[in-house]
C-alpha cells in the first residue's frame, strides 16, 4: 500500500485558526449559559437567537477541524467555510477600520494598512489553497492507486 500523502501546511494552518476559533466560540457559548443561569434571562427570544448563532459557528468551525483531522471531504469544505467567514469578518473589520483611521490624521498609508492589507490576502490565500490546490485535493481525495 502506497503512503498517506503527508498533511499540506495549509491543512495544518487552517486546523490550527479553526481549532483557535472552535475553542473560544464554545467556551463563548458555556459563559452564555452560565450568565443565563445564575443571572436569569432577561429577554428569551434574544437569548435563544444569540446562542443558536453562536452555536452555529461551534458547529462550522469544531466540525471544519475535526473533518480535516480525519480526512474527510466534508472536513475540508466546513474548514473552507469556516475560513471564509473569517475572511469576511477581517476585510469587514479591517477596512472599516482602516477608513476611521484616515480621519485621524494617520494618513492613508500606514504599517497598520500593510498589516491589515496582509491579513485579508494571507486568508483568502489560504481559503483558495484549501479549495483548489493541489496538495489540498489529494490529501482529502488521495488518487484510487493510493488507497
Amino acid at each position: 500500500m502506497p503512503p498517506i500523502p503527508k498533511r499540506p501546511l495549509s491543512v495544518w494552518i487552517a486546523q490550527i485558526i479553526l481549532g483557535l476559533y472552535a475553542l473560544g466560540t464554545t467556551l463563548l457559548l458555556l459563559w452564555g449559559f452560565y450568565k443565563g443561569l445564575t443571572e436569569g434571562i432577561g429577554n428569551l427570544d434574544l437569548y435563544l437567537v444569540t446562542n443558536v448563532g453562536i452555536l452555529a459557528f461551534v458547529a462550522i468551525y469544531s466540525g471544519g477541524f475535526v473533518g480535516m483531522a480525519i480526512r474527510k471531504p466534508w472536513g475540508r469544505w466546513l474548514g473552507v467555510a469556516g475560513i471564509a467567514i473569517l475572511l469576511i469578518a477581517t476585510a469587514v473589520t479591517q477596512t472599516t477600520q482602516w477608513r476611521a483611521g484616515i480621519n485621524e490624521d494617520s494618513g492613508p498609508l500606514s504599517v497598520t494598512l500593510i498589516f491589515r492589507v496582509a491579513l485579508i490576502l494571507g486568508l483568502a490565500f489560504l481559503v483558495y489553497k484549501l479549495a483548489a490546490g493541489d496538495a489540498a485535493e489529494e490529501f482529502f481525495n488521495p488518487s484510487p492507486t493510493e488507497r
